[in-house]
Parts: structure tokens; sequence; C-alpha cells
């Protein structure tokens, strides 16, 4: 018996047709340019905040240096990651190592500062040949990363609606009273910075000196005005930005074609705001330091006050002693009538009354006499009572009033120069030395 043969079923196999394979190839490839796109937008826009951050980041650095060591850095020129202050040196890397910045990226960053010494500005000064303002050439010192001890009290001496303000500049002696050697920021601190930047805020612009450019593409050489200070990240494929060149591009221009750079730059007037110096500098160098010229004139004034009360008691005394010399010489004017009036009486009764006529006059002459003492009585009594209110006003006020300004001018001239060594971010050991210094006594200063 024959088996039957099994039945063979036939499998059909499917797969990818060119037509499909082609069009799975398209979208993997539009997939896959989309990806590197995003992933090239994605890496922009990473490394865009993390120059935003290194930018950030570096400038609160720099402020912060500002603000305990009362200059700006100086760049750096040899890449060490340190200032270089020698040879007057404008642009340059950030010293991220003397700012205290803790990454070494940041020593790619390009960084200017300011630093002016030398240039000359028009301004507006009282002529006392002339007894008028006019405008002359000053050189104004405008070296932010080094100022001087420059920041000096303007007082003014006289003043009147049909004159121009009359003023002078003189220094504080702080060092005659404190050891500046071992504490320099007494002499030198952000007061002086301050007045730095006043002075270039009063300079013209220069192209020599750091600055910012235009935003504009017609104008990206063109000079928008100094600077304090700037910082720009530089991209080293497409760098924008001359190394040797004092200017920086325009925080404000936008990234396009080669350009990829980011500016931060921190003008002169930010500075101002950043540092207070409205809060402190100000006051001190001038509201403080016009009290204190004030003071110092309060108390000859109560002195010379004192001395006319003397001259008033002193002619309450005169006036004492001649109402006292009236009165005796009403005294004697009355005894000499008396006498005169009794020697008339006698007449009269030597003449059997001849002489009766006499008696009246003789008695008018006494009652004239005793009239003359009285008011002699009185004055007297009206100069003592005049002496006795003088010397009280005058004890009373010499023991209080010439005492209490001689106190007032010391603690006031003391808080001017208080305010002047403390300047606007004193540190604990200003501070507690500030505290310690008293002036005592008029001085020759303002």
């Amino acid at each position: 018996m024959s088996m039957p043969l099994p039945s063979v079923t036939r499998v059909r196999q499917h797969g990818f047709s060119l037509v499909e394979l082609t069009v799975t190839l398209v979208i993997l490839g539009i997939i896959g340019i989309l990806v590197v796109r995003w992933l090239g937008i994605l890496s922009d826009e990473r490394r865009e905040v993390f120059q935003r951050d290194l930018l950030q980041r570096a400038d609160d650095a720099v402020t912060g240096f500002a603000v305990v060591h009362a200059r700006l850095p100086c760049p750096d020129t040899s890449g060490d990651g340190r200032e270089d202050c020698g040879g007057m040196r404008e642009i340059g890397v950030l010293p991220y190592r003397t700012v205290g910045l803790p990454d070494a990226r940041a020593g790619r960053l390009r960084y200017g500062v300011l630093r002016r010494t030398g240039d000359t500005a028009m301004i507006e000064r009282w002529s006392t040949a002339s007894q008028r303002a006019a405008v002359q050439s000053t050189v104004l010192d405008a070296d932010l990363a080094a100022p001087s001890d420059q920041a000096m009290p303007l007082q003014v001496t006289a003043n009147a609606a049909d004159s121009f303000i009359i003023s002078r500049v003189l220094a504080w002696d702080h060092c005659a009273y404190m050891d500046c050697a071992a504490m320099p920021q007494l002499a030198r601190n952000s007061m002086d910075l301050c007045d730095a930047l006043r002075n270039a805020s009063q300079l013209p612009t220069s192209d020599n000196h750091v600055h910012t450019r235009r935003e504009r593409d017609t104008e990206l050489l063109q000079n928008a005005g100094n600077v304090a200070y700037a910082l720009a990240t530089v991209d080293p494929l497409s760098p924008s930005h001359d190394t040797g060149s004092p200017g920086f591009q325009s925080p404000r221009r936008a990234g396009s074609g080669d350009y990829r750079d980011r500016v931060l730059a921190v003008g002169i007037d930010q500075m101002w705001t950043r540092l207070r110096c409205g809060e402190h500098y100000s006051p001190a160098v001038y509201a403080h330091a016009n009290v204190a010229a004030a003071a110092r004139l309060t108390t000859p004034t109560m002195h010379n006050h004192k001395t006319q009360l003397d001259i008033m008691v002193e002619l309450g005394r005169a006036e004492s002693m001649n109402a006292s010399v009236a009165l005796i010489d009403a005294s004697a004017e009355l005894i000499n009538t008396t006498a005169d009036t009794l020697d008339t009486i006698a007449e009269i009764f030597d003449t059997y009354g001849g002489w009766n006529w006499r008696a009246a006059l003789a008695a008018g002459s006494i009652g004239t006499a005793v009239g003359s003492t009285i008011a002699a009585g009185v004055a007297k009594g009206s100069a003592d009572a005049y002496l006795a209110s003088a010397e009280r006003y005058r004890d009373e006020f010499a023991a209080r009033f010439p005492g209490e300004a001689a106190r007032l001018e010391a603690e006031i001239v003391t808080n001017a120069r208080r305010a002047d060594m403390l300047g606007g971010f004193p540190d604990p050991a200003v501070r507690s030395a500030v505290e310690s210094f008293h002036v005592g006594g008029a001085q020759p200063t303002p």
C-alpha cells in the first residue's frame, strides 16, 4: 500500500522593494539633517550660555576686586593669570588669578581697563585775577588701575548772589595722625577711585584708550565712548578684535556670519553707581568738609562773643563807678547847700531878718541837692544791676558755649576726616583704626 506524499506548503517571503528602501533612506537622511542642525543649535546655545556665564562671573570678580582694593585690576600681559601694572598697559587678558576667579578659561577673556594720565579737559574755574569764571585747560588723573591719593575736600569760602562761588581745595593730613605705612587704605581708598572716575567723565572721548564701538555694520569703527573696563570672549577661529587695539566691539552687536564674540563693557557712570560714589564721595568731599569748615569758624566766634561780654562787664563796672562818683558829688553838693543854708540863717539872725529872702533860695538849693542825690542813688542802683546782669550772662556763656563749640568742632572735624579715611567699603581693620582716631583742638587744615 503506497503512502501519499506530504503536501508541500509554499512559504512566501516578503522584503523591501527599492522604492521602499529609497523612501526610508530619504526619511532617515532628513532626520539626520534635523538632528545635526538641532545639535548645532544646541551647541551654539550652550556656547552662548557659557560665554554669558563666564563674562558675568568675570564681571562680578572685577567689581569685587575694585571694592576691596579701591582700584581696577591691571591686565594680564604674560598669560600667567596675574596682573601686570607696569608700562601703563590697558589691554591684555583677564588676570583671573588676581581677581580670585578659579576658572582658567577666564584667562582667555580679552580685558581692557581705562588708564588715562596727563590728558586735559576744559573746565570752568573761578579766576581771582579777573574776578570771573573762565574756561581753563586742566590736567586730570583718570588711571582707574592705580589712582593716587587725589580726593581732596572742596570748601566754599565765598558765595554771593552777584558773584561766582569761590572755593579752595586742601588735602587732609591723615597720615600725620595715623600710620598710613601700615594701613595705606587710610589715605587711598574708594574715594580716590571715585575721584578718578569723576575725572574720566570730564575728559573728552579718546581712541587711544579703552572704548566700545558702534553696533551698526556701517559704524563698526566709530568710537561709541570710553568705558571703565571691558571684557570679551574672542572666537579663535574668526577673531574680530585686534589684540593691540583699545577698541571693543559693541556689547549690543548681534552675532552674524563669522562674528561670534560676546562683549561686556562697564561704563564710567555705571562703575560710579556700582561703587556707590554718590552716597559717600560727594558727602565726604563736599558736605562734610564744608560743615567742618563752618565748625572751625564757630569756635572763634564763640570766643569773640565771650570777649564782647567781657567788654560789656567792664563797661558796666565803669558805669557803676561813674554812678558812685555822681552820688558822691551829689552828696557833697547837698552838704555844701546845707552849709550855705545854715550860713544864710546866721546872716538873717545877724541882720534881724534883713536877708529873709535868701532863706527861700537856700531851701530851694537844698531841695535840688536832695533830688540830685536821689537821682545819683537811682543811677548807681541801675548801674550795679546792669553790672550784675552782665557778669551773670558772661559767666553763664563762658561756662558753656566756648567749650561746647570747641567740642563740637573737634567732633565734626573728626567725623569729616573719618568719612574720608573710611571710604565706601572699609574693612574691619580700617574701621577699628578709624574709630580710635580723634582730632582735638583747632587744626591748620580745614
